[in-house]
């Protein structure tokens, strides 16, 4: 399909909780990670999320998420935030980077095989000097494999990476991780980002324009990096859309007041977190009818 027949997606459900990675208390992050433990209970919250009025979901590839999508019939527009670094950390430290790349390429077709290697021989040079910028797409083709989605409508570099290349600057990372995106999968290519405000200013800089960007904006400011007011004025300045994350600042103001926040201040999407909502989803339903 091509990326001319994708939207900015207006609401998504995040799994960054599954991670682990929320600015929640430890206890109630403990609490949905139990919650949404296997794939059948993640794949009815998956359901229930698109009822409620979700466009899609906004997810990082695992075993869990990959079971959890394989066990609907539905399809689920999925935006894959890649790569999952703590469990490629795991698995790198724990099986060597070769092994880690084969066990995300477990029941993998042979035409995947071969696009992966043809990845991977037009990158070698790259990543014989460990470049980011080449190693990116050979890392994006192993978790896209690994995620096991029918319906993938985005790529989002997870913020880990490119929080990493811009503090280095590396201009070349970004413009060829969205060259490469579009090209290979034919969807919206976009980044996360933990630093709005530095990484909007340097794609305006740049010239480098994804189809979006996911990053934090509440009104407590937090992580609105350097400050909410350069951020502000970043995402008013940008020429592609911003879908907001951390609207509670880690449940510190309510989801809708958070949402409201954004919506007025240029946001063009929302992604909400599985800590930010309840078990019927119905937080949902309410920004849905909110955003009209």
């Amino acid at each position: 399909m091509s990326r001319t027949h994708f939207t900015v997606p207006r609401l998504l459900l995040s799994g960054e909780a599954l991670l682990g990675i929320t600015r929640h208390p430890r206890e109630h992050t403990l609490e949905v990670k139990r919650r949404y433990d296997n794939g059948a209970a993640l794949a009815a919250a998956l359901s229930l999320a698109l009822d409620r009025g979700a466009d899609g979901v906004l997810f990082t590839p695992s075993a869990t998420v990959r079971e959890a999508l394989g066990g609907l019939s539905r399809r689920v527009p999925t935006w894959a935030v890649v790569p999952n670094v703590p469990q490629f950390a795991r698995d790198s430290a724990e099986l060597g980077l070769p092994g880690a790349a084969l066990k995300r390429l477990r029941g993998a077709s042979p035409i995947t095989f071969a696009r992966i290697g043809l990845t991977g021989a037009g990158h070698v040079l790259e990543v014989l000097k460990n470049d980011i910028g080449g190693m990116a797409p050979v890392l994006i083709e192993l978790e896209i494999a690994s995620l096991g989605a029918r319906d993938l409508h985005g790529v989002v570099m997870a913020s880990t990476l490119t929080d990493l290349a811009l503090a280095a600057r590396h201009r070349r990372f970004f413009s060829h991780v969205v060259d490469f995106v579009r090209s290979r999968f034919g969807v919206q290519a976009g980044f996360e980002t933990h630093n709005p405000g530095w990484l909007l200013g340097a794609l305006r800089e740049w010239d480098v324009r994804p189809d979006l960007v996911v990053g934090p904006l509440n009104p407590m400011g937090f992580m609105m990096k350097p400050d909410p007011a350069r951020t502000l004025r970043e995402i008013a300045a940008a020429r592609f859309p911003l879908v907001a994350k951390e609207l509670t600042a880690g449940g510190a103001n309510p989801l809708a007041v958070g949402a409201a926040y954004a919506r007025a201040h240029g946001a063009q999407g929302l992604a909400i977190d599985l800590a930010d909502l309840d078990p019927d989803m119905g937080g949902l339903t309410a920004l849905g009818e909110a955003g009209g």
